[in-house]
């Protein structure tokens, strides 16, 4: 019978919801198949949770590596899309060729993330520092320098991306983030290049940008031309009557799709054409544009031209200080020792000892070793049966072979067998009882350490004077994590071994016996052992 495969991203079925994506991403060791992630943690707001944007097509994630500055955007898309992968693949090979510095460098990776058992599809690229568009116009609002410098930027990004023969296909606020007063793009799903030629386009658009008649069949390098002069009016206006942006702004900028439908009843429109000068004649061609079809929209370029004024001329500070969601964690996390102090593997040499007893606990006592099951005492793993198997096989080779061999030969002979037949067939019977006996002793074994771990401990029943002693183990700095923890190595105290969060044996740990560490290096650094069925390595 064929065992049934895990769901794959390039096949439409079950797809994860936004708080599975944000469970599995706060262990990013764990989740993400990428190297440059798995050393990684999540922003988080101030409840401690993952600080995450949601987006028409994906939940986007802040990661901040931990042995460096490092800091990345990783978007875990919403839902199938059946020829993502191809679209992504043809995008990265037309930017290898064609470099945009306006648009962000990202990796696609269509098994990037693990969610309940199966993997998805991420992207992620380096975290842009810097508000989105209409957050930073709020900010900049009363200085007219600023937005006049924004029309020019907007100017050199358009004309960046005819260059480049590409298009966005979904240019809005949101998209658009400001660092340090320049504009750079973000979100890739919409993006048209030249080998993309006769396809459909995989998204509309924000509504609020778009020409009103625009639909999937319209994906040519001509994609962007009515959105670039819907952004680029907004600067001019504003720049003219800054009043209106308390008048019109909510989810977009300052136009709606309702604007474009039926620009002659448009308040809009007949306030920004009040203005005069370049802003009524923009208006105007936007107003005749959403008239007409959405293959005859001009392109801003041959309407208006980029200032030629030095730079030096135009310099200005540009850097906002628009807060976020996002809480600075205020202290360094120590990376060289567990968070979980394990039991001591022997007792501190300043202090004076004698064996720990199970029903007493004197100010001169060690710790209380925990009852080993039948057996463990021989093997680093209780829980680890084929390993222990031929170890406990060959104990008893060891001492009863001559004696199962002679029983064998001789019991073969009477039978009438000859005497290599006798040999050979006396030698496989020994060593297969013996395999048989190993494997029947390393269950037991394996369960007795399981009911061993389990087991209150008798310190816990005796009164608080009693298990306070100079001699103790050093309390937790905080409640033992269940195993959703964010780290990737749950360690167990009782048995000094460690497992990967979803090894079979972690479910059977108590709580009181888990430790939590970053690295299998950090746990073996503690005294841990690798365990044998999971086989975490460092």
């Amino acid at each position: 019978m064929q065992a049934s495969l895990p769901l794959s991203s390039s096949v439409p079925g079950y797809w994860p919801s936004a708080r599975q994506f944000t469970e599995s991403i706060q262990c990013p060791a764990v989740c993400f198949s990428q190297f440059q992630l798995k050393n990684t943690l999540p922003a988080v707001d101030r409840l401690g949770m993952p600080l995450v944007t949601s987006g028409q097509f994906a939940f986007v994630y802040k990661l901040k590596a931990l042995n460096n500055a490092d800091e990345f955007a990783v978007r875990c898309f919403r839902g199938f899309l059946g020829d993502r992968d191809q679209r992504y693949r043809a995008i990265q090979r037309h930017l290898q060729k064609s470099p945009v510095s306006l648009l962000s460098d990202f990796t696609y990776s269509p098994e990037g993330i693990l969610v309940s058992g199966n993997r998805y599809p991420i992207l992620f690229m380096k975290w842009i520092d810097g508000p989105t568009l209409d957050l930073y116009i709020e900010e900049m609002l009363y200085r007219k320098e600023v937005r006049f410098s924004l029309s020019q930027e907007w100017l050199k990004l358009v004309a960046a991306l005819r260059e480049a023969e590409i298009a966005h296909g979904d240019l809005q606020h949101g998209n658009i983030i400001v660092e340090r007063g320049h504009l750079r793009l973000v979100d890739h799903d919409g993006l048209f290049v030249p080998e993309m030629a006769g396809w459909n386009s995989s998204e509309l658009g924000h509504q609020h940008y778009q020409h009103p008649l625009r639909d999937a069949g319209l994906f040519n390098a001509q994609l962007d031309n009515f959105s670039a002069i819907v952004i680029y009016l907004t600067f001019i206006a504003l720049m003219e009557n800054p009043g209106l942006w308390a008048e019109h702004h909510d989810e977009n900028l300052l136009f709606t799709k309702s604007d474009f439908a039926n620009p002659a009843a448009s308040p809009l429109f007949t306030k920004i054409k009040q203005l005069g000068s370049e802003s009524q004649y923009v208006a105007e061609v936007l107003e005749k544009a959403a008239k007409g079809r959405p293959e005859d929209v001009p392109y801003l370029l041959d309407l208006v031209s980029i200032n030629a004024l030095p730079t030096w001329m135009t310099e200005i500070e540009l850097e906002a200080h628009t807060q976020t969601r996002e809480v600075q964690v205020s202290h360094e996390v120590n990376r060289e020792h567990p968070r979980w102090i394990p039991k001591p593997t022997a007792p501190q040499a300043s202090v004076p000892t004698t064996p720990g007893s199970t029903t007493v606990q004197s100010i001169f006592a060690g710790p209380i070793p925990p009852n080993l099951p039948y057996g463990a005492s021989n093997v680093a793993d209780p829980l680890a049966v084929w390993t222990n198997t031929p170890k406990f096989a060959k104990e008893l080779l060891g001492r009863t072979f001559i004696w199962w061999y002679w029983g064998f030969y001789v019991f073969l002979k009477i039978i009438g067998l000859d005497f290599i037949p006798a040999l050979l067939l006396a030698v496989l019977a020994v060593l297969t009882s013996c395999l048989a006996w190993g494997l029947v002793k390393a269950q037991l074994v394996a369960r007795a350490a399981i009911k061993a771990n389990t087991a209150p401990n008798p310190s816990s029943l005796l009164s608080p004077s009693a298990t306070t002693s100079v001699n103790t183990l050093p309390t937790p700095s905080h409640v033992p994590r269940s195993i959703t923890s964010t780290d990737p190595i749950i360690g167990n105290t009782a048995l000094n071994i460690y497992h990967l969060t979803d090894c079979e044996w972690v479910g059977q740990i108590p709580n009181k016996n888990r430790a939590s560490f970053t690295s299998s290096r950090e746990a073996s650094l503690a005294g841990y052992k690798p365990c044998r069925v999971c086989g975490p390595k460092g």
